[in-house]
């Protein structure tokens, strides 16, 4: 089984915050998240008459925001954007079919104590980021494990499963890359993603390499960890990428976004210097070590 909602080659969005993702934007996002399929979105983009001149404003602003409503020179423009099918009608159909059966699927074992069991292929601490008008805070989480292949009840589950875990359990276990694990978890979607929230009676049937990370790295990592305005591929797959979940705090309402975070500090992924060995590819690519992550810079909305 698969994970329709990660999947990106459904549909195309030109709105502009897509951008940085070459606009593939993944199922879960269109038809869950937006629910702007076939019907569109509309919003509505602020301009200025003298910015637009490529003069200056008055008042001596540098971009359009809410104070400058009242100005005369303030103007706005309605958008109005559809997702694209990528796809044909009938390969769509198909496709519907499937996200019904997984959903039919989920909707049995969600939220309910599973047996799993899966092989551990990236460990990495998971951060927490709340973004307030005046000051933003970064915290962390314990660590996200990911899974693949892994096995849920009866399933085998092709696409990468995630799961939380404390940092005391993951010592406790002596987990690495490589383990081969079982137990028990409840399972959820976490924006599109499977996810084990909760795990328990968990047994290492196969010890793996030693991971990484450890506490000290981890408060080292958060001081000098930096954010990309896109997420390459090799990126995310890498030691050092987290894709940390953020909340924008504002008008007494939140925002959750997912942001990408170095946390080797490299300021642009176009000068990463990390070797492979850590860009998430198999043992047959880690023998060329002066291959560069970055040329592995496809870009996915998640």
């Amino acid at each position: 089984m698969k994970n329709p909602y990660k999947n990106t080659e459904i549909f195309r969005c030109i709105h502009e915050s897509h951008r940085g993702f070459k606009n593939k934007i993944s199922v879960y996002h269109i038809l869950k998240e937006k629910s702007c399929f076939p019907n569109g979105c509309i919003y509505f983009h602020w301009k200025c008459k003298q910015l637009s001149k490529k003069s200056k404003c008055h008042r001596g602003f540098s971009y359009v925001g809410r104070k400058c409503t009242s100005c005369k020179d303030f103007y706005e423009e309605k958008i109005h954007n559809f997702p694209e099918l990528q796809i044909s009608s009938q390969e769509f159909q198909d496709f519907m079919k499937e996200l019904r059966h997984f959903e039919d699927w989920l909707e049995e074992v969600q939220y309910k104590w599973i047996e799993f069991a899966g092989r551990v292929v990236k460990i990495k601490p998971h951060f927490r980021q709340k973004i307030y008008p005046k000051a933003s805070f970064l915290s962390f989480c314990g660590y996200l494990i990911i899974l693949t292949p892994a096995f849920l009840e009866w399933e085998r589950f092709e696409d990468p499963v995630y799961a939380y875990i404390s940092g005391k359990y993951l010592q406790q276990l002596k987990l690495g890359n490589g383990a081969e694990i079982e137990g028990m978890g409840q399972l959820g979607i976490d924006r599109g993603r499977v996810v084990m929230k909760r795990m328990k009676n968990i047994e290492v049937t196969e010890a793996g390499k030693e991971t990484f990370w450890n506490e000290q790295k981890v408060l080292l990592s958060k001081e000098t960890a930096t954010e990309f305005p896109t997420q390459p591929e090799g990126c995310v797959g890498c030691e050092f990428g987290a894709l940390v979940d953020v909340e924008y705090k504002r008008d007494h309402h939140s925002y959750p976004r997912r942001k990408l975070f170095c946390l080797k500090g490299i300021a642009d992924f176009r000068d990463c210097y990390i070797r492979t060995e850590y860009c998430g590819m198999d043992n047959e690519a880690h023998t060329t070590a002066d291959v560069d992550c970055t040329k592995r810079n496809n870009l996915v909305f998640s």
